[in-house]
């Protein structure tokens, strides 16, 4: 089985930082809700109860204190540059983890264990350790889904074999909601695959999961699975998905050497809704917006309709949702003219602020964005802006988590407590 790769990458461009345009656009409520599903539960491997209360901040703008150290979720030695990003997802006190054996569940509270689940074919044996993207939680956070890459060796006549595997586990117990098994497109392995997203991402990912639909990607091709069957409904290769909003998976499709579009497919069928034809390097910027690379530009494209709502000048912006109202774009580069943030509001695609702003202020190097506060560093010193207004918040942070929730943040594969 080949190298297995996933990457988070900030690129740097030498266009201006300024906001191009904005186009105003009507746009309903986005986001997926959980999959229900009558397939097969399992016990899991060992679980605790829950730990002690503790405080809560919402957001938190200080870290210190004792840290919990999530081993499981650091990625292979050979993996370098953005890459590192742990496969880990906060949610509510708890880190869940696309470990290489499964999917783990530490209280972040007490560094203990709450659950384990082994997925069914086991991991490669020595070696340096695949690459896994980090897992997804539910909109209502009572399940947590990841996918692998598994090796399964064949017997007598039959052939080895490379499948994904996908797990979809409760949250609260343990117990393996539902699961499938997909067989693999050949470039899988990462030996033929040429990365299309914007992450450069190869490693297997669940993307969403609605009533009916689970997106599945992996190297260059996404599949849509039916949950409660574990069956795939159909399958699309050089085609990355980012998103799925009511009903549509939307994502880039590779069309030649260096050439792309971003595509939006009805969940159900695979049917093409809409396209951006020669825009490339997708990624996710919320629950119903996607952005992508065009003729020096970025947009950001509502992943329901298609329709252009914000051009940014320059390639290399990279967004992301604060779980709440608004995003973020922004860029970091070597040069100063190369390092922008601009915030917007999600739904009407409002401009709220951008650095810089003409007042000689540093613009932070980003590392998260959560419930309306920005994480980033000036320099080697963590930082807290205000998410709505730009201002500084908190100048001596004590770290610059790219995962948050209530009670703290994720730095490498350390969580750090919320102090306030």
């Amino acid at each position: 089985m080949g190298t297995r790769a996933r990457t988070r990458r900030w690129a740097a461009t030498a266009a201006e930082v300024t906001l191009a345009a904005t186009v105003l656009v009507a746009c309903g409520d986005g986001g997926s809700s959980d999959a229900k599903s009558s397939g097969e539960s399992a016990e899991p491997s060992h679980a605790t109860s829950k730990g002690p209360s503790r405080p809560a901040f919402d957001p938190p703008v200080r870290f210190g204190g004792p840290t919990v150290e999530l081993p499981s979720a650091t990625q292979p030695s050979t993996t370098s540059g953005e890459a590192t990003r742990p496969a880990v997802t906060l949610a509510d006190g708890v880190a869940y983890i696309t470990a290489e054996g499964g999917l783990e569940a530490i209280d972040t509270g007490t560094g203990a264990p709450r659950w384990n689940v082994n997925t069914k074919h086991a991991s490669e044996a020595g070696g340096f350790g695949s690459r896994r993207a980090a897992p997804l939680v539910s909109a209502d956070g009572k399940t947590v889904y990841a996918a692998w890459n598994r090796d399964v060796e064949g017997e007598g006549t039959t052939p080895d074999r490379a499948v994904i595997e996908v797990l979809a586990v409760e949250t609260a117990t343990g117990k393996t909601a539902w699961s499938a098994e997909i067989a693999a497109a050949p470039s899988a392995t990462g030996l033929s695959a040429i990365p299309i997203g914007a992450d450069e991402m190869l490693a297997p990912q669940v993307i969403g999961v609605d009533a009916g639909t689970a997106v599945v990607t992996a190297a260059d091709t996404t599949y849509a699975v039916e949950p409660s069957a574990g069956t795939v409904r159909w399958k699309k290769p050089d085609f990355r998905a980012v998103t799925l909003a009511d009903g549509v998976v939307a994502g880039g499709e590779k069309t030649g050497f260096g050439e792309g579009r971003l595509l939006g497919l009805a969940a159900a069928t695979g049917e093409q809704r809409w396209t951006v034809a020669e825009a490339r390097q997708p990624a996710a910027a919320a629950p119903r917006l996607l952005s992508g690379s065009l003729n020096d530009k970025t947009l950001v494209i509502d992943t329901v309709s298609g329709e252009r709502r914000v051009a940014l000048d320059g390639e290399g912006w990279r967004c992301r949702h604060d779980a709440q109202s608004l995003v973020l774009c922004s860029k970091y580069g070597y040069r100063a003219a190369d390092r922008g943030i601009t915030v917007f509001d999600a739904a009407s695609v409002q401009k709220q602020w951008a650095l810089p702003d003409g007042s000689g202020r540093t613009v932070p190097k980003v590392a998260g964005f959560w419930h309306g506060a920005l994480y980033g560093e000036v320099g080697d010193e963590p930082i807290v802006l205000d998410g709505k207004t730009g201002q500084d918040r908190q100048t001596s942070a004590g770290a610059a988590p790219n995962e948050i929730d209530r009670y703290g943040g994720v730095v490498g594969s350390t969580f750090h407590r919320a102090a306030g």
